[in-house]
């Protein structure tokens, strides 16, 4: 069995499905489940030690996918990350 790790992120609500289009892209490595639908609210769990993969995935579709908006119950670890310029 896998390890996971879980981040709750708030994309554009209508982005939603796109997002969870493209992580299942990735077979097995990232589950997408929705907290709050009405706020974009979701949940990722990402398979231990691919977390750094998904950050780069996140990165390059943080604008098309709203994931710039600030929202206190998103996880600090990833906005962290996001926020920072490269």
């Amino acid at each position: 069995m896998f390890e996971l790790e879980k981040f709750t992120l708030r994309i554009d609500p209508s982005s939603v499905y796109f997002f969870r289009f493209i992580l299942e892209g990735y077979d097995n490595m990232y589950l997408l489940s929705t907290v709050d639908p009405d706020a974009g609210l979701v949940e990722v769990r990402a398979v231990k030690g691919s977390v750094k993969d998904l950050l780069l995935v996140l990165k390059s579709l943080k604008t098309s996918i709203g994931l710039n908006r600030m929202d206190s119950r998103a996880d600090p670890r990833i906005m962290e990350q996001l926020m920072n310029r490269d």
